[in-house]
């Protein structure tokens, strides 16, 4: 996120009529319903998308419908993404994770297991200022992890750590060495193929 200072008066039209359209996934092949809600406010938008997900029970993802200078219909994200869509950004990462947290903290505390409707779990990946491996699992007993924890290869374990560790002996302020987050990339996807069927892995680092 970034804020920047602006004057209030270098707009040049404004509205009222805001048109949201609701996304909510089901199931584990994600079956999707969508309501549009107009004359309706951002709030009374947010309070809907809670009601039709069951207070969080369900993936859901909020939009405000818009028209581009060519008059064709489209969306901008306000909150999450299409779900069905696999991410290709470290934004859309972030949109993802943003929906898979509130539902895991919803399982969280109704006393489930913190699993997508896949029956996966989620690993984050990224790194910190302490000694160890850049695995995090939220709503877990665990929460940091260990490559032994996640039964990974001990290629792909010592490769995590060191990435690390690289990370961590860098200055607060230095900039991040170079190859550091391309190298990252590749063990993400070792990682997800190591962790087929088990979890979602989540480049967290990325947006760093």
């Amino acid at each position: 996120m970034r804020a920047i200072e602006v004057d209030e008066r270098d707009s040049t039209w404004e509205r009222d009529d805001a048109r949201y359209r609701v996304y909510v996934f089901e199931g584990a092949g994600n079956a999707v319903t969508t309501v549009d809600l107009l004359d309706a406010t951002v709030e009374q938008a947010l309070e809907t998308a809670t009601e039709m997900s069951n207070e969080d029970a369900l993936l859901w993802a909020l939009a405000l419908v818009e028209h581009d200078s060519r008059g064709m219909r489209g969306l901008i994200w306000l909150s999450g993404m299409d779900y069905n869509d696999t991410p290709s950004s470290p934004r859309e990462w972030m949109r993802r994770g943003q929906m898979q947290d509130r539902y895991l903290r919803a399982r969280h505390n109704r006393g489930l297991q913190a699993l997508l409707p896949t029956g996966l779990r989620v690993v984050r990946v990224f790194p910190e200022w302490v000694s160890g491996w850049p695995l995090w699992e939220d709503f877990s007993d665990e929460y940091r992890l260990t490559g032994s924890d996640l039964g990974l290869s001990s290629a792909l374990s010592r490769g995590l750590y060191e990435w690390n560790q690289t990370w961590r002996d860098r200055g607060v302020d230095d900039p991040v060495p170079t190859g550091w987050r391309a190298a990252g990339e590749i063990l993400t996807r070792q990682l997800q193929v190591e962790l087929s069927g088990v979890a979602e892995v989540r480049p967290e680092f990325l947006t760093q």
